[in-house]
């Protein structure tokens, strides 16, 4: 997967996700919906046969860059406490 940072404000990130499913990028935007101070999150596929996404989140005046990160941290969290539970649940 590769990331490209195409616009970056204060309240405000624009990325490019090359190679990413639209599944990962759901749980992102799930996450980021589910922060208090994120006014929008969204993504559109540029184009699907290239898998190119194009992902916003805006926040109500918060660092958006570390808005993101926390976002990105949480949903990894989240990852790797499913994977455990269902680990113990298939063993």
């Amino acid at each position: 997967m590769e990331i490209k940072v195409l616009e970056k404000e204060d309240s405000s990130i624009k990325f490019r996700v090359v190679g990413g499913t639209q599944s990962v990028l759901n749980l992102i935007k799930e996450e980021a919906d589910s922060m208090e101070d994120v006014t929008f999150a969204g993504f559109v596929m540029e184009h699907p046969l290239e898998k190119s996404s194009i992902f916003v989140i805006k926040t109500s005046g918060k660092d958006a860059e570390k808005t993101l990160k926390k976002v990105i941290e949480k949903t990894h969290s989240d990852l790797k406490e499913a994977r455990k539970e269902l680990n113990s649940l298939l063993k």
